[in-house]
Parts: C-alpha cells; sequence; structure tokens
C-alpha cells in the first residue's frame, strides 16, 4: 500500500469523503463563509514531501493589488503559501516533509490542520479581500456577506 492510500485511509470522512484520481486524494468540503472547495493531497517522493492545496480560479480583475495581497498573505500564514499552478490556477497550499521518520497517521493529522488552516485562509483572509474590491460573482457575493457558521 503506498503512502497516499495509507494517508487516505486515515482521512476518510475527518475532511469529507476522500475520492482517488491516480496519485491524488480529491477531498470535496465546503469553507463555512467562502464556500465548496476541493481539498488535493499529492506525494512527491522525490523530494519526499506531501502537498495539501485548494486550487482556485483566479478573480477576474483583482488587478495588482492582489499580487500584493498573496505576498502578504504568504508572509503572514507560517504553513500556508499562495501561487500558482502550471495552468494558471490559484493554489493555496502546505508543503509537509514526509520523510522515512513521518508516520502515516502523523502525516494524516498534519494533512488535516493544513487542510484546516486553508479553508480558514479563505473565509478570514480572502472573502474580506474579495468583497472589499467587489470582486466575485453577485451569487457569491451574497454568501459572502449572509449570514455563515463556521
Amino acid at each position: 500500500m503506498d503512502l497516499v492510500e495509507q494517508i487516505a485511509r486515515r482521512l476518510d470522512g475527518r475532511l469529507g469523503l476522500v475520492g482517488r484520481d491516480g496519485g491524488t486524494l480529491r477531498i470535496p468540503t465546503e469553507a463555512p463563509r467562502f464556500g465548496p472547495v476541493q481539498i488535493r493531497v499529492e506525494h512527491d517522493s522525490e523530494a519526499a514531501s506531501i502537498r495539501v492545496f485548494v486550487p482556485l480560479t483566479p478573480p477576474s480583475g483583482a488587478g495588482p493589488d492582489f499580487l500584493l495581497w498573496c505576498l502578504a498573505v504568504s508572509a503572514q500564514y507560517f504553513h500556508v503559501k499562495v501561487g500558482l499552478d502550471d495552468e494558471g490556477m490559484l493554489i493555496f497550499h502546505a508543503d509537509i516533509e514526509a520523510g522515512e521518520e513521518a508516520g502515516p497517521e502523523w502525516l494524516a493529522d498534519t494533512v488535516v490542520e493544513r487542510a484546516e488552516t486553508i479553508l480558514e485562509l479563505l473565509d478570514d483572509d480572502l472573502v474580506p479581500f474579495l468583497l472589499g474590491r467587489s470582486l466575485g460573482t453577485a451569487q457569491q457575493r451574497a454568501r459572502w456577506q449572509g449570514p455563515f457558521t463556521s
């Protein structure tokens, strides 16, 4: 059983239902305020690391102040960074060292912690930024401004 499968068995139900697409775990879930997202988990055996990330379409019309916001968020959060993937998707990601000493139970717990931090960042930092600049669809802005539970 590979490391991703070992982690998947320990994650199932903790963040949502875990699906697998090749070497990537896909966990559909919802940030209470931001809305539906998909948490992904990948293992890079050469780098001995696990990447936890949420891909999002970059907000259209965000402009250069969004780049500054991304840099500020990357500096503010120790474990979570913001970047772009090869396809131009905005990714909120956390890398976890997965050397031989890191067992699957610890890795699964750390994946949950990092995923929860990413969801918190979306709700507490991204949503206010987008609302403050009237970005997002009308439906998204209505959700973000309405009552929510965390």
